[in-house]
């Protein structure tokens, strides 16, 4: 009976150490183990036909029903993808137009459009029971056009004088008025108060856990070093990415000196971009993990990885992609998955959704028909990156490089992943386990298709068809048998019920005795 109940409680800890939990809202989070889902929620889903208002379904420049309902309604299907957080673009008010929600009206309501605080509110709890956290898209720099405080006297020093930017110049990048939308005086204390009080009450009003500070690079350094304080003296763990629209990771790092806790990472677009064209080299996919070191010691992880987003054009383009652009698109997914830093996925890219420049780039999710096949690589993906320490915090060591291959890995815990990604020519491509820091091993898992991979002789061998790109986990061979976690949650019940089920009839059997 003792070794019974011994096997019962220790069946209940393998049961309770398996199951996902939900980091507390005070606890510091390594954002590198997150995946981020990118939602522009007036284009995701219409979960709540009650606030269309004058949404019209099918104009690219304007309201389309889209709501938080929606994003509600969808936290299984984000969840499913292996996704871990989701960013949703700005909530605010919005000046006419606004369904991306970049046109503030008045930061301090929610625009009907989308709903109420209450059902943000109650986004962000049931995302937090889920697992899942929120991150929403703040608009400190700028209002909308035409905005009433222009000309209402009561905000006289509000907004810098209206001048045409020069991006060439740092001060006029931040003085300046971005596309024409009245840019804040956030040298002026009462606007620097108003903009820190907001932040504030949007973190204890929802409890989002961590913003996107959009056209970062447009808000003097000063000003962010008292945003990000001003918020963390109150939430100190609380995180923010900066939006800095810029390929230079060395113009990037001075963002980070301001509090932010990563940038978005523009160089990275750019490799992907150009590496994976048609015609292009794929030893442009090293560049980019290569030059992070320009973001300062330390500070290589701290950038927010994305293949396409909503201000540029899609990874497939405007048109419907046929099957060598879906390989590529693979091609970018594996990378954007095993890439130092955390991977923001923007909605619909997993169904290889078309578009070009922007509006085109924020078209309706397809609910129905897509693609499949890509949807599944995503899942595979995401939850072999949470499987794997070594794919979230492992460092970057580039073994082969040409035009037409490139070979890295990343370790960093008890497995290395080897990540391979080919041209156009079919290869056979041999990596020393000593050159993993291995002595021996075997190839646990690989994500993929047109791979192959054996260890034989102390070397990994690979073979990659055209296009080929996957996920190679490497580790001692000792740990072979290894299951998923969910089969080994599964093995953990069953052992549990066996258990119990001995226990009671062991029980009966002994009354029955007495009797």
């Amino acid at each position: 009976m003792k070794t019974l109940g011994r096997l019962f409680l220790s069946t209940l800890v393998v049961v309770a150490s398996l199951m996902p939990t939900t980091p507390a809202s005070a606890s510091p989070i390594d954002w590198r183990d997150e995946a981020i889902y990118m939602v522009v929620t007036d284009r995701f889903r219409n979960g709540d036909a009650s606030n269309d208002l004058d949404s019209v379904p099918g104009k690219a420049d304007w309201w389309q029903g889209g709501d938080l309902q929606g994003v509600i309604d969808e936290l299984d299907y984000i969840k499913g993808l292996g996704m871990t957080a989701i960013w949703i673009t700005p909530v605010a008010l919005q000046m006419r137009g606004g369904y991306h929600g970049y046109w503030t009206l008045d930061p301090y309501a929610i625009d009907p459009h989308l709903g109420t605080l209450s059902t943000l509110q109650e986004l962000v709890r049931r995302a937090h029971e889920k697992g899942l956290k929120i991150v929403l898209d703040v608009v400190p720099n700028h209002l909308g056009t035409g905005h009433p405080w222009l000309t209402d006297g009561a905000h006289a020093g509000w907004f810098h004088p209206d001048c045409p930017i020069n991006l060439a110049d740092q001060s006029s990048v931040e003085n300046c008025w971005l596309a024409g939308l009245p840019d804040l005086n956030t040298e002026n204390p009462v606007v620097r108060a108003y903009l820190i009080d907001w932040a504030n009450w949007l973190v204890d009003g929802t409890g989002v856990d961590g913003f996107r500070v959009d056209a970062a690079r447009h808000l003097s350094k000063d000003f962010l070093r008292a945003f990000t304080s001003g918020v963390r003296a109150k939430h100190p763990n609380f995180w923010m990415l900066g939006e800095v629209y810029s390929s230079g990771y060395r113009y990037q790092s001075g963002f980070l000196e301001t509090g932010l806790d990563a940038v978005t990472d523009f160089q990275t677009y750019d490799s992907v971009r150009i590496g994976l064209d048609p015609r292009g080299n794929l030893g442009q996919l090293t560049t980019s993990p290569s030059l992070a070191a320009d973001l300062g010691a330390g500070n290589a992880d701290r950038r927010a990885i994305f293949i396409d987003n909503h201000d540029v054009p899609r990874f497939v383009g405007r048109d419907a992609p046929d099957a060598a652009t879906k390989t590529r698109l693979a091609q970018a997914l594996v990378y954007l998955f095993t890439m130092p830093g955390t991977p923001v996925l923007y909605y619909g890219t997993e169904v290889a959704l078309p578009g070009g420049p922007d509006p085109d780039d924020r078209r309706p999710m397809p609910w129905t028909g897509g693609d499949e096949t890509v949807r599944q690589l995503v899942r595979d993906l995401a939850t072999m990156r949470q499987a794997i320490p070594s794919l979230r915090r492992g460092s970057f060591d580039e073994l082969q490089t040409e035009r037409g291959l490139v070979v890295y890995d990343r370790r960093g815990g008890p497995d290395v992943a080897v990540i391979a990604i080919n041209g156009d020519e079919q290869r056979s491509v041999d990596v020393p386990l000593a050159k993993l820091g291995l002595d021996g091993g075997d190839v646990h898992r690989t994500v993929g298709s047109g791979i192959g991979g054996t260890i034989d002789g102390g070397t990994l061998h690979m073979t990659l068809a055209p296009r080929a790109a996957g996920i190679f986990v490497v580790g001692a061979a000792l740990r072979g048998f290894a299951l998923p976690l969910v089969s080994m949650l599964l093995i953990a019940i069953a052992l549990l019920v066996i258990a119990a089920a001995i226990t009671v009839t062991r029980a009966r059997r002994r009354s029955l005795h007495r009797v």
